[in-house]
């Protein structure tokens, strides 16, 4: 469930562990950071966006943890992005084979292994080292977006989303 921490953003918090997806929107549509871990979790936000009437047009990956690469196909094909070394790091490490294996055997825990979807796990491109605006037209300026935004990330010690206009 979607729950308001600022005017224009939104949070989901996960059932599996204390992570924030984090929604910020822009008129008719949204930017959405780290969705989330399970799939039912991404399917149900997915769910609340629909109702809200607002797509996913931008995803951002904060971090190259398994946990911040997630996505779901009900959450549409919106471009996802990551800082460029968080991108880089993630080619690496799925360039591997067998890595996603390695991932869910490995990293996530058994009790919800099944439920994590790792088809469209990193699926991101990495924004040039000097970006400081995610391509997106979203509400305000780069200060409005921080300001609304930060306290939420610094609970994950994340790197804020900033949206262009």
């Amino acid at each position: 469930m979607l729950r308001q921490v600022a005017e224009g953003v939104l949070v989901h918090e996960s059932e599996f562990c204390q992570s924030n997806a984090v929604v910020v929107q822009g008129g008719a549509d949204v930017l959405l950071t780290d969705p989330g871990v399970q799939g039912h979790e991404m399917a149900c936000l997915a769910n609340d966006l629909r109702e809200l009437s607002q797509p996913v047009v931008a995803g951002f990956s904060t971090h190259p943890h398994w946990d911040h690469l997630l996505w779901h196909a009900e959450l549409g094909a919106a471009p996802r992005y990551g800082s460029a070394r968080c991108a880089a790091t993630v080619r690496d490490r799925l360039s591997h084979a067998g890595a996603k294996a390695r991932i869910a055997a490995q990293l996530i825990p058994p009790d919800i292994a099944e439920q994590v979807p790792l088809d469209l796990l990193g699926l991101i491109t990495g924004l040039p080292a000097d970006t400081v605006q995610i391509p997106w037209r979203g509400p305000g300026s780069n200060e409005e977006i921080f300001n609304e935004v930060a306290p939420e990330l610094r609970k994950r010690r994340s790197w804020p989303p900033v949206a262009s206009r």
